[in-house]
């Protein structure tokens, strides 16, 4: 085979669920003891949600600062979170984990109504919204009273392409919308009480909402987790904040982060729930792999196999079981689409397409074969 021509196929190539995994409270709450290291990085656009996503952050381009977060344990019930000078207080009610106020050398925050963080289990397409209201100080000198509406839903799920080009199957991407309301009052006192019974909470979520919706000023704060199986803790996070002002939005800030595996620090000794997730995973893939060195793949839905013809371009045979609708994707690591066949409702039977990539420059590229609500992916390397 001439010069330009040797590809080879990758034996990353598994049926995926579309609708990706799901986020429980054994798996992902965060442990007392653990510490991790969050790499700040140039900000990640959230792009749509989703089913069948995929998120290519091979070219993520890292910044110089870096931040650690770690958590401890306070008293029988409560998780303190510590970052950046700024302790959160948790707390894990149910089903759901709430913050019930944090604390930095400006500010104090101590909710009467705590915030919603995440219901368990979370999965594609769940949502969840919840009222909170608190009370605090700044810098001593004034009061603040707040309320607002936290809207929690995982919204997206699909593939996740790292730096370095390995890709991650079954990736759940949770989005949570925070709409706060912010009253800030002079202290007329020196040494004003701050306790919570020096005013009473008595706003009910009619009372929040047209505070949202009447006020002059009101402050929305957008956050993305993208999380992998056999992970406790997010991969990656993109956090927006928007000032509301008399009808027009502005952005106040945007930024993003990675918390790479190889870059954490779990100083509980073992993390038994997510080890025995990820080596079931593991073992799962392994099966895949054997199947895939023959590049011939078998399912329930489908059979089909891949060679790679004289002129360098891909050859997929492929057997439909049953009548489905099937599409057929190709992706250059830069997320661009170099082919792509829409979803056709076929008939049970045999077919075969040709993808040329005889003209494209060597690299990796991604190839995703979607029959139904399952999803399969195979990394191509061209030489």
């Amino acid at each position: 085979m001439r010069k330009g021509r040797c590809i080879i196929l990758i034996g990353s190539l598994f049926p995926l669920c579309i609708h990706g995994q799901i986020l429980n409270t054994p798996y992902n709450l965060p442990r007392s003891g653990d510490r991790l290291m969050k790499c700040q990085i140039a900000t990640i656009p959230p792009s749509k949600s989703g089913i069948q996503q995929i998120w290519n952050f091979a070219n993520i381009k890292y910044q110089e600062a870096n931040y650690e977060l770690k958590y401890e344990v306070q008293g029988s019930d409560t998780i303190i979170g510590i970052e950046h000078r700024t302790i959160y207080y948790y707390r894990n009610s149910g089903d759901s984990l709430f913050c019930m106020g944090f604390e930095n050398p400006t500010t104090f925050i101590s909710y009467q109504q705590p915030e919603l963080l995440f219901v368990y289990p979370m999965f594609q397409g769940r949502t969840i919204s919840k009222y909170f209201e608190g009370k605090g100080n700044y810098c001593n000198h004034f009061n603040i009273h707040l309320c607002g509406k936290v809207i929690v839903k995982a919204d997206a799920s699909g593939i996740l392409i790292l730096p370095g080009g390995d890709t991650i199957q079954n990736v759940l991407r949770t989005y949570t919308h925070k709409y706060v309301h912010q009253k800030m009052t002079s202290q007329k006192e020196k040494n004003k009480d701050l306790s919570l019974e020096a005013f009473p909470f008595s706003l009910s979520k009619d009372s929040i909402d047209y505070l949202l919706a009447n006020d002059s000023i009101h402050l929305e704060i957008e956050t993305w987790h993208w999380y992998a199986v056999g992970n406790r803790y997010p991969l990656f996070e993109t956090v927006k904040s928007t000032v509301c002002k008399l009808g027009t939005s502005h952005e106040h800030f945007s930024t993003s982060f990675a918390y790479l595996p190889h870059e954490q620090n779990y100083d509980l000794p073992y993390d038994s729930e997510n080890e025995e997730c990820k080596n079931r995973n593991e073992e799962q893939n392994r099966k895949m792999q054997n199947s895939l060195n023959r590049h011939d793949t078998r399912s329930e839905i489908m059979n089909y196999n891949l060679h790679i013809n004289k002129e360098g371009n891909i050859k997929i045979k492929y057997e439909l079981k049953q009548n489905n609708d099937i599409s057929l994707l190709l992706y250059d690591l830069e997320g661009r689409q170099l082919f792509a066949k829409s979803a056709v409702s076929q008939l049970s039977g045999h077919y075969h397409e040709t993808i040329q990539i005889e003209k494209q420059s060597r690299g990796k590229y991604l190839l995703i074969i979607i029959v139904g609500d399952k999803k399969y992916v195979e990394k191509i390397v061209k030489f």
